[in-house]
């Protein structure tokens, strides 16, 4: 049975720091989707040089752009990649021996995610995405941010050991700058689903975060990258109830 083929799908904004290598690493695949909404930088330059296909796409939240992406995708298999991700040239022999002979509909890839220049692979180390699937089973789900594939009922689940590379958070302002978008994001997405301030989530949600993070994920084994993460990590929580109780005060 011949390997299946694999469309990369990747949705840009001004990327040109990143999706040079992230475009490299998957060089290999049998076509580069590119989904950008405008970007003033040579993220389109540098995509088409590296052979992707760019489509020009006015941008409409996480999910309907990435899913706008995959209906371009001319192949069975898809790969969803960030722009600041890229692959391993361990994770890049195991898909290709995956879609040799693929025994699921959609595959989770490890992800390990650097913070100010390193990995924290304790504190963050259960991050594992579904990136890996089937285009006719899969679909990407969920709020304003935080979105993921979801497989139709029924289909079947694997995993992948071979890990993607996230750049993540290159300093921390920048990871300021991103806790202050996300959670209000966030919270506009909960707030539309008709999700309202709760004391309890308000008061303990943090502090449990902190916890989790931190002693029960072995976060402080990865120092004081693990600290900042940890206690960053309760104060986005923090952070996204306090966004949803000032609009109750309102």
């Amino acid at each position: 049975m011949p390997p299946q083929l694999l469309s990369v799908v990747v949705i840009t904004l001004n990327e040109e720091a990143n999706i040079e290598r992230c475009l490299r690493s998957v060089a290999w695949a049998d076509e580069k989707i590119v989904v950008d909404c405008g970007s003033s930088d040579r993220t389109v330059q540098s995509a088409t040089d590296l052979g992707a296909r760019v489509v020009h796409r006015e941008w409409s939240g996480y999910v309907d752009q990435k899913n706008h992406a995959i209906e371009h995708a001319a192949h069975a298999w898809v790969l969803s990649l960030d722009a600041d991700e890229w692959l391993t040239e361990e994770a890049i022999e195991e898909i290709r021996r995956t879609l040799s002979a693929p025994d699921a509909d959609g595959y989770r890839v490890r992800r390990r995610t650097a913070f100010c220049g390193s990995y924290a692979d304790r504190t963050w180390g259960a991050d594992r995405p579904l990136r890996l699937f089937r285009k006719d089973r899969g679909r990407f789900d969920g709020g304003p941010v935080h979105e993921s594939v979801r497989l139709d009922s029924g289909a079947s689940t694997g995993r992948l050991s071979g890990p993607i590379l996230h750049a993540g958070y290159t300093s921390i302002a920048d990871y300021v700058d991103k806790l202050n978008r996300y959670t209000g994001l966030a919270a506009d997405g909960m707030a539309g689903s008709g999700r309202r301030y709760r004391p309890l989530k308000l008061w303990f949600g943090p502090p449990w975060t902190l916890f989790r993070l931190y002693v029960m994920k072995l976060g402080f084994l990865d120092g004081a990258r693990g600290w900042i993460i940890a206690a960053g990590s309760a104060y986005y929580v923090l952070v996204r109830e306090a966004k949803l109780w000032e609009r109750d005060q309102r």
